[in-house]
């Protein structure tokens, strides 16, 4: 149940009090910590973090009491609060890659160069799309398991880049999750690595001077 709930982007802690409160519906912070097995020092903190999240609710008497919000509300909540972030972060996106393209000099036109790519098989099938017609090189940036997941995936036409002279390189990195084809557009993740297949977002950005900013960023790294 606890891994379930941490799906939920519920940290080991607050899983365990929100699966204590499902159990009882209300409780004192004191029986929070005693049925999770939470430090009565944290408690409070693991509490405060699940209200401001949308999964629990205080009462405004003493002593304070914690009400668990039903789960289908609570995801409900917290996915209005991921679109939101997302969105937000789908603009920075763009505002980052029009400023470095105006750096350089180059008129920004994203009308016809930027896409949102939903769900991990289209992002997937565009990334195949891609190395397709890659050239030159190629540049993955991920975590140790995104790079052994990736390189397991698209096995054989890496395989088969690379024995057409393409260079194929590879970086570990736990903040960072992208791909530059050719250094002339560049795939970036949009998510955490643990969010759902289904949840998975991608923003494909066709701009070579992008591109080489993340290339060289990644290759330094």
């Amino acid at each position: 149940m606890i891994e379930s709930i941490k799906k939920l982007g519920l940290n080991e802690y607050e899983a365990r009090a929100y699966n204590a409160l499902l159990s009882s519906g209300k409780a004192s912070a004191v029986f929070v910590s005693k049925s999770s097995n939470i430090p009565r020092a944290r408690v409070y903190d693991v509490l405060f973090s699940l209200e401001k999240k949308g999964f629990v609710t205080r009462s405004a008497s003493k002593p304070i009491e914690f009400s668990v919000v039903k789960p289908l509300i609570a995801v409900e909540s917290v996915s209005e609060a991921k679109k939101i972030e997302l969105d937000k972060n789908l603009e920075e996106f763009k505002i980052i890659a029009q400023t470095l393209e105006q750096k350089a000099g180059i008129e920004a036109d994203f009308s016809d160069s930027v896409w949102v790519v939903e769900g991990r098989r289209n992002i997937y099938s565009k990334i195949a799309e891609q190395l397709e017609n890659t050239k030159d090189n190629v540049l993955i940036c991920s975590s140790d398991a995104g790079l052994k997941r990736k390189k397991g995936y698209f096995d054989k036409k890496l395989a088969s880049l690379t024995s057409k002279g393409v260079k194929i390189a590879s970086k570990s990195s736990l903040n960072s999750r992208f791909l530059v084809f050719d250094k002339n557009s560049v795939l970036l993740f949009l998510n955490q690595e643990k969010v759902s297949e289904d949840q998975e977002k991608a923003l494909l950005i066709n701009s070579p001077f992008v591109a080489n900013y993340f290339y060289s960023n990644g290759k330094s790294k």
